[in-house]
């Protein structure tokens, strides 16, 4: 990509940021609404940090603008139920912080190489990584929105399912994982998978299609939970999908649902969850007779988190590394409120089994 490229790049996702905080007062900013979500305004200062620290610092050699943003906004040093606590920028100073950053950057753009054999550096892979980061964290920060009753972006929830019935996607090999220049680690190396032939849901659960299974007493019948399951069930005193409302929009997606209620709908409706190898073969060979592969709502599926073979972390473990095993579930397709940039057909959201702020729904299969 050409310097040029690079800044329209940047500009999309500081635009996005943009309006969706443009409208919300200091206290709206400040607010920690709960232990699950950082302050809006850790994670604007935080989205300036993560600019600086690998743009300026980084590949452009200098100083740290402030050594204490090292401890304030790095996202492994304070969990997110203590940000509210932390002595944050307050908005107008974390909105000049990320302005001084953005104008150092534009900067020193033209006087990159983006041929000189660092891999950070080629194809623009750096300012890329550091896009990408700003429109995940645009999504986080809607979750916060959401979880606090507040008005989010246009177009405020995703599009109504219209298909119906199911595909069979036949066996056999399939490529797995990306080539892209800006696929982070966790897509890498693409590389051949064998998949047995199974049967995918043309379209996503509906809330209408959720509510059934609510009105079944499907919150009540350990038979359809994991016993993992069960045990949050009662542990959240769950009884339907957090921040639902079913009434207003039937033929909508279900979403705000955790792993442990897609897994006990899709046994209660007699079928299960995708692997995620079988949900990339589907987006990848039949996704012209699937509705809302991508855009809609994340999808969970039934694999853990790891890496693919001959994995290799790059450019920091923190960002996939740290989270592979048998705790973080991975979800797929990107959301209403995902980039396109983001929501590549190859890339792996992960989240905890219980999580339900996220925009998180599910699409059912069962063995072809």
């Amino acid at each position: 990509m050409s310097p040029s490229e690079l800044v329209v790049a940047l500009e999309h996702a500081r635009q996005r940021t943009e309006n969706l905080l443009e409208p919300l007062s200091d206290e709206q900013l400040t607010l920690q609404i709960s232990p699950l979500q950082s302050p809006l305004v850790w994670d604007l200062a935080h989205i300036g940090y993560f600019e600086e620290l690998w743009l300026l610092r980084r590949v452009g050699g200098l100083s740290a603008l402030s050594s204490e943003f090292d401890d304030l906004y790095d996202s492994f040093a304070h969990a997110r139920g203590e940000r509210g606590r932390l002595p944050l920028l307050p908005p107008q100073a974390a909105r000049g912080y990320v302005k001084d950053v953005r104008e150092a950057v534009l900067a020193l753009l033209p006087e990159l190489s983006l041929d000189d054999g660092d891999p950070l550096l080629k194809e623009g892979f750096v300012v890329g990584m550091v896009v990408q980061h700003e429109l995940q964290h645009a999504e986080t920060m809607a979750q916060t929105l959401a979880l606090a009753g507040l008005r989010g972006p246009a177009p405020e929830g995703p599009p109504e399912v219209s298909a119906s019935g199911e595909v069979t996607v036949p066996g056999g090999p399939v490529t797995l994982g990306s080539t892209d220049p800006w696929a982070y680690d966790n897509e890498r190396p693409a590389h051949l998978a064998e998949l047995s032939p199974f049967r995918i849901d043309c379209a996503l659960v509906t809330n209408a299609e959720y509510a059934a299974f609510v009105d079944a007493d499907g919150y009540r019948n350990c038979d359809v939970w994991s016993e993992r399951g069960w045990r949050w069930r009662e542990a959240e005193g769950a009884d339907r999908p957090l921040l639902w409302d079913l009434a207003a929009r039937p033929n909508a997606p279900v979403q705000h649902v955790s792993f442990h209620e897609a897994e006990a709908y899709a046994r209660w409706a007699g079928k299960r969850l995708l692997t995620e190898p079988e949900w990339e073969k589907a987006a990848k060979t039949v996704a012209g007779e699937l509705e809302h592969m991508t855009g809609a709502v994340w999808q969970w599926t039934s694999s853990f988190f790891d890496g693919y073979p001959g994995f290799s972390a790059f450019p920091y473990a923190e960002y996939s590394e740290v989270f592979f095993g048998d705790e973080y579930r991975v979800l797929r397709g990107g959301s209403w409120l995902s980039d396109p940039l983001v929501a590549r057909l190859t890339f792996r959201n992960w989240d905890l089994p219980q999580r339900r702020q996220i925009f998180s729904g599910l699409r059912c299969a069962r063995d072809g």
